[in-house]
């Protein structure tokens, strides 16, 4: 995607999710722009085609795309697959930094390897905890794992570095930058592009929910689309959007709790930059995601979180959200407090002020010890005319 590697450090950047994808994309617009580095960006594959669909909004694509094999869907297995694919990748390249986000599978894997392989490991989104390991499961512990790999740590607020220092992290390696989901969405923002579908009314209230947690599988599930019908049948005032995951059984299920609702709509994934023009749109969000938990607080939209902690505390402690687990009467009483409560965006998100890869890139040169290390670069380069497919040649805009 960036320029060759001609004497200059290389920086591969792994996603294997949409999420990944949509937060490691502000960080590869600048690192693309930079004449100190080259820089690869690696699909691992994990999941297949969503990775190019994150980038391809922000005039971007992977260079290289791995094959990962799964038929149980086991996640031994996809640690496995994984394992035999980076290193592949790595082994090939031999980068001088491995980027890696968050808390998926192929952030806690490209960490493990490139630190088998003896490459620095930058972790993006570091230091997030929710303090139990069930919750998020398995997140929370692969976010700690990731830790024990990481040569720098990209902590997005003060709370997630002071998290890593209590765990006995280095000083000068945990460096606060914000969150680049926020420069991701104020970019599509502000290039117009992140719209709501067609079909909202504006003359309607509207609520967006989705859930897919593996925690909430089964019972939590069944209890949490129950508290949703409940809401759109005694609200017939408003719009409920329920946007589904890939899974095709949590899709059956939502669809035979809610398919007769008249006011509920089902809807599949959405690209990205309709998804934020929807969530933009809402009045309300319920939700199990953790992504959404910032994009919700960063569009001033209050949320109800289907969970019973948080690794994302910020929206408590700023009072942009509340935890309800998965008990339908507690959904219900918060959506409708929610509801009935002042509608007053908070002055600026907990999560950034939309200059985070600026950081990121700061802290990158600063480990490579490249000449400038503080010099902020801030390209404003233009998205494409189009979002539509992805770009004809390996070239940001």
């Amino acid at each position: 995607m960036g320029r060759g590697r001609v004497d200059v450090p290389e920086i591969m950047i792994l996603a294997g999710t949409r999420p990944e994808g949509i937060k490691i994309a502000p960080l590869v617009r600048l690192l693309c722009h930079d004449p100190r580095v080259a820089t690869r960006v690696v699909d691992t594959g994990q999941q297949p085609g969503r990775v190019t669909e994150a980038l391809t909004p922000f005039g971007l694509r992977p260079d290289e795309i791995l094959t990962v094999r799964r038929q149980s869907g086991r996640l031994a297995e996809l640690a496995a697959e994984l394992t035999t694919a980076v290193d592949g990748a790595l082994s090939r390249r031999r980068p001088d930094a491995v980027v890696v986000h968050g808390d998926t599978a192929t952030a806690l894997i490209g960490a493990q390897v490139a630190f088998w392989n003896r490459i620095p490991v930058v972790h993006l989104e570091a230091g997030l905890r929710s303090h139990d390991p069930g919750h998020p499961f398995p997140e929370e512990a692969n976010r700690a794992m990731v830790a024990r790999c990481a040569d720098l740590h990209l902590a997005p607020t003060v709370t997630a570095r002071r998290n890593l220092l209590a765990e006995g992290l280095p000083t000068h390696r945990v460096v606060v930058t914000g969150n680049t989901v926020v420069d991701a969405l104020q970019t599509l923002l502000r290039h117009g592009v992140a719209r709501p579908p067609s079909w909202v009314d504006p003359q309607r209230r509207l609520i967006v929910a989705t859930v897919h947690r593996r925690e909430n599988w089964g019972p939590g599930m069944t209890d949490i689309l129950g508290a949703l019908a409940r809401i759109a049948i005694g609200r017939p005032d408003l719009d409920l959007a329920l946007v589904n995951h890939p899974n095709p059984q949590l899709a059956e299920q939502a669809q035979a709790r809610l398919g007769h609702v008249q006011n509920a709509l089902l809807l599949p994934p959405l690209p990205y930059p309709e998804m934020i023009g929807l969530l933009h749109a809402a009045d309300l969000i319920i939700t199990d995601s953790g992504g959404l938990q910032e994009e919700a607080a960063s569009l001033g939209v209050p949320v109800v979180v289907t969970r019973e902690t948080t690794e994302r505390p910020e929206i408590l402690h700023h009072g942009l959200g509340e935890l309800v687990g998965t008990d339908p009467e507690r959904i219900v009483e918060a959506v409708t407090r929610r509801l009935s409560g002042p509608g007053d965006a908070p002055a600026s998100s907990p999560f950034g002020d939309g200059r985070a890869a600026e950081r990121c890139v700061q802290a990158i040169a600063g480990l490579l010890g490249l000449p400038n290390a503080g010099a902020i670069l801030a390209p404003r380069a233009q998205l494409p005319a189009t979002h539509a497919a992805a770009p004809s040649a390996p070239t940001p805009v």
